[in-house]
């Protein structure tokens, strides 16, 4: 009776690995037995340091191949389906706006979660709790909506092999009980509204335009807040800004495009929804800063120089606000440097994380409360200037119904 030897190292069920029969000819070297086009093949190794090694290769091949796709870890699920050439053989082609916020998405919330188990074991579950972590009932409905695409993708790759509706099942119900948590609201202010609170103040922009110019050493940073702040210009926006965009004797900013960064790429898009538009600033803040002067300084300051830089896509331009090589700013190094040292400086609130209450955007909130709420202007050009999608976006945001509506009743007595 013949002995059927056995393998000295079984992988997954796939790749097995038999040790050497002899000290001389084929049979010194270690074999390596595995699954392919329906039947089996080997190779060998002549160590067994290196026929581990190379079991674990061809057995990883394998799983990525498709059939065992559902062995491999979510985090491997996760890196397929944010790279763009993988998903975009079966799936959808993502603008560079939703794949930076699917990958923000997927890298803060699902990661830590799953990130380390089998694509086997996600369960509905822990799906749910994933999307409870979100908090509020907006950053909910991101992630299931997020989660719901990522899982049908997944099935369809053989990642899943469970039922995505059972997967999915009762994801929408999670987040209407986030919704039904959710406080009560003024009526007359829809969920739009910038509350007053959120907006900051004219000496709290010019405190942290100062700490910025001072903890940088670089005057224009001063400049750049303060125009952030005074002309309604999104961080991309004020990012892609040069000196063909400025008027300085209109004192006017056209908004043509922005600076868009994903994944550590930088990209000149179009404004966000594709809306050029042409802004303004004022001659001096409300805290006395002279912004018209000092931008007809930077420009000059620029149109001065011998040699004008090539930024990152190979144009050649005078950007109002460069990194030291004269071409786009990092919007990680520049949270990373300056605003966020800057609003310590400027004592700028936190929430009880340790996070700042407002960010850069929240000077945009500044422009619009200082033109509609103290010079008193129309809505309509004030939605103009910032690029909403409509006069009642504006309106909804920075006013609200609740603040004129009881007086309109009462004098209607």
């Amino acid at each position: 009776m013949v002995m059927r030897r056995k393998p000295i190292l079984k992988l997954d069920s796939v790749v097995k690995i038999y040790g050497p029969t002899t000290d001389i000819g084929k049979g010194k070297y270690y074999r390596i037995v595995y699954p392919s086009d329906g039947g089996l093949r080997q190779t060998t190794a002549t160590t067994e340091d290196s026929a581990f090694e190379k079991a674990h290769q061809l057995a990883r091949k394998i799983k990525s191949g498709g059939a065992l796709r559902c062995e491999l870890t979510v985090n491997d699920f996760l890196d397929a389906y944010l790279n763009a050439d993988l998903r975009g053989k079966s799936g959808n082609v993502w603008g560079p706006k939703h794949a930076r916020e699917q990958n923000g998405l997927m890298n803060r919330y699902v990661r830590p979660v799953l990130g380390t188990k089998q694509c086997i074991e996600i369960t509905n579950e822990s799906l749910k709790e994933i999307v409870r972590s979100g908090s509020t009932f907006s950053n909910g409905e991101h992630l299931r909506t997020a989660i719901g695409a990522w899982i049908r993708w997944g099935k369809g790759e053989k990642w899943v092999v469970s039922d995505p509706l059972e997967l999915l099942h009762g994801m929408k119900n999670t987040t209407n009980q986030m919704k039904a948590a959710v406080k009560a609201k003024q009526s007359g202010q829809g969920k739009l509204y910038i509350h007053p609170d959120q907006i900051p103040s004219h000496a709290e922009v010019d405190a942290l335009a100062k700490a910025a110019a001072k903890t940088t050493g670089i005057w224009w940073y001063e400049l750049m807040f303060n125009l952030a702040a005074y002309s309604g210009l999104r961080i991309g926006e004020i990012i892609d800004l040069d000196v063909s965009h400025i008027d300085t004797k209109a004192k006017t900013v056209e908004v043509l495009s922005q600076c868009l960064e994903v994944g550590g790429k930088k990209h000149r898009t179009l404004p966000k929804m594709s809306k050029q538009r042409t802004t303004i600033y004022p001659t001096t803040t409300p805290s006395g800063y002279p912004l018209s002067k000092q931008m007809e300084r930077r420009v000059m300051e620029l149109k001065a120089l011998k040699r004008v830089p090539r930024i990152q896509d190979g144009a050649k331009r005078l950007l109002l606000f460069h990194n030291k090589n004269g071409g786009w700013i990092s919007q990680g190094s520049f949270s990373k440097d300056v605003r966020i040292p800057a609003q310590k400086i400027a004592g700028w609130p936190m929430d009880e994380r340790g996070r700042f209450i407002w960010t850069f955007h929240s000077l945009r909130h500044v422009f619009c409360s200082y033109y509609l709420g103290e010079l008193k202007q129309d809505v309509s050009d004030v939605a103009i200037a910032v690029g909403h999608s409509s006069p009642w976006t504006t309106y909804s945001m920075y006013v609200g119904a609740a603040k004129t509506a009881i007086s309109k009743l009462s004098a209607a007595n």
